[in-house]
Order: structure tokens, then sequence, then C-alpha cells
């Protein structure tokens, strides 16, 4: 059998073109690489190169060889990912999700429901990466702002709401609602980690200046009590309290509102079924 060790530099002496290059990448030597070779092309059975005196190059034989071999290289990368990913499966439930408030709850409810395993998360800012991931097995569940296609099983079970927080002396503090349109080409006051919404915030406020933070603490505290608009939500309010002493703003665009999904893979929905029963289904 074939040692994928000599798969691989045989791959990478494809893709470098010589010797040299191809060891360099390898971090060997280049007498152990044309070594590795000549004990491959043993192994098979087969020429791989043409030989000249300055020169080595693949023949249309190695040429196949190198395309096989990587296809088999990447077999065993997805082989020991798919292992490793059902082996953490089995002691850790992972959670994706496209926003962060849907986890105030969704985590500590898993953690209560199944407190035989570990809870852990991950925010991303597509739905397609958490379903790509699901698929996978690199994620048992996740959370989406759309509903889940073929294969999937998912409930609605939550809905976020935008609003813009500015201080009492801001020309739109005393508006009542206010439009993408509104908010074009202001100042605004963003945190990093929000998932999808930066989606709204980049597609629906292209002239906007962002202000980006990634600490939370330090984002809350000038968030709080800086001169700069921020985005707040109805479940952020509902946890932490309406600002004081700003003036909330609800935003009037279909993209300011989102239903989160609870999302498994279809073969999966007995294991969780616990956890689908004490969600509470929105429309």
């Amino acid at each position: 059998m074939v040692e994928l060790g000599l798969l691989e530099q045989l791959a990478a002496f494809a893709r470098r073109g010589t010797l040299s290059a191809a060891a360099e990448e390898l971090h060997i030597s280049q007498p152990a690489l044309s070594q590795s070779m000549k004990k491959l092309e043993a192994d098979l059975g087969v020429l791989l190169f043409e030989r000249t005196r300055n020169r080595l190059r693949l023949n249309e034989t190695g040429v196949l060889a190198a395309q096989l071999g990587e296809a088999l290289l990447e077999q065993s990368r997805d082989l020991e990912e798919r292992l490793r990913l059902f082996d953490r499966s089995r002691r850790t439930i992972s959670l994706g999700t496209c926003a962060p408030a849907p986890l105030w709850d969704l985590s500590p409810r898993l953690a209560r429901l199944y407190p035989q395993m570990t809870v852990s998360t991950e925010l991303k800012n597509s739905d397609q990466a958490l379903l790509d991931g699901l698929a996978r097995g690199a994620y048992q569940l996740v959370i989406t702002h759309t509903p889940p296609g073929e294969g999937l099983y998912g409930l609605p079970f939550q809905k976020e709401r935008l609003f813009l927080s500015v201080p009492p002396s801001h020309p739109l503090a005393e508006r009542t609602a206010l439009t993408p349109a509104d908010l074009d080409g202001q100042n605004l006051l963003l945190y990093t980690d929000i998932g999808f919404w930066h989606d709204f915030c980049r597609e629906r406020l292209p002239n906007a200046h962002f202000l980006v933070m990634s600490e939370w603490d330090a984002f809350g505290e000038v968030a709080g009590t800086g001169a700069f608009p921020s985005f707040v939500s109805d479940l952020h309010m509902a946890r932490e309290g309406v600002p004081a002493g700003r003036a909330v703003i609800p935003i009037l665009d279909d993209r300011a509102e989102a239903t989160y999904y609870c999302v498994c893979r279809a073969e999966h929905r007995d294991q969780y079924r616990r956890l689908f029963q004490t969600l509470d289904r929105v429309l």
C-alpha cells in the first residue's frame, strides 16, 4: 500500500514544479525528496518522472498519479475531520448562530436540558456558513434567520427588531421612526460581533460611516454616554433595559426585523426533541 506521506510529497512536487521548491515547502532536504520519489515509483511499479541531467519532471503517468493522489489525500483529510467531529459530538453540542441575541436563551437552555454535554457556541455572519457546518457535522444545531430547507428540521422560536439609540441632542432624537435612508451617511457606532446584522448595516447603509469596536464593555460604555448613534434591539433591551438618557427609535425596514429558527438535520430531530418541545414557537 502506498504511503500517504509519499503522495503528499508527490503533490507538492506537482504544485511547485521542481525538487528544490517542493523540498522547501515540505521542509525536507532535496536529496531526501528525491529518494522518496524513487521509493514511490518502486512501490507503484511505474515510472512517474522524465529524468534528464538537469531536470526532473512528471510524465503523463506521474501527472495522473499526482491528481489521483491529491484526491486520496483529500478523502483522508475528510475522514479525519469526520471522525474528530463525530467523537466531539458524543461529548459536546456545538451550536452555531447567525446573531448573538438568540444565544442568551438557547445556550443555557441546552445546558439545562443536556447536563451531561458541554455546549460550545460559534457566531457566523451567514446562514450558509452555518448550514455548511451543520452538513459536515461541525455543528449539531444552528440558529438561522431563514427557514430550514430540505433535509433539515427547525422551528421559529424568537424575533428580534432593530432600533437606533441616540443622545437627546442628536438631530434624529425627535423622530418617532427611521428608515435606512434616514441613517445612510450618518456616523454610527458599531460592535463587531453581530453576525448577519453586519450585512444589513453594510448593504442598507452603504454611505454610513461606522466606528467599529470589538470590546463589548468599552462599546457599551461609549454607546451609553457618547455622541454617536448606535444600534440596539428589543431583545437586548429586554435583557439589559432601555438605554438611560437616550432616545430609542424603531427602524422601519423589512430587514431590520429577524425571525430566528433553531435547526438541526432531519435525522437528528428525535435527539433534540426535548429542546424543541421547550421552545415557544413564533409566527
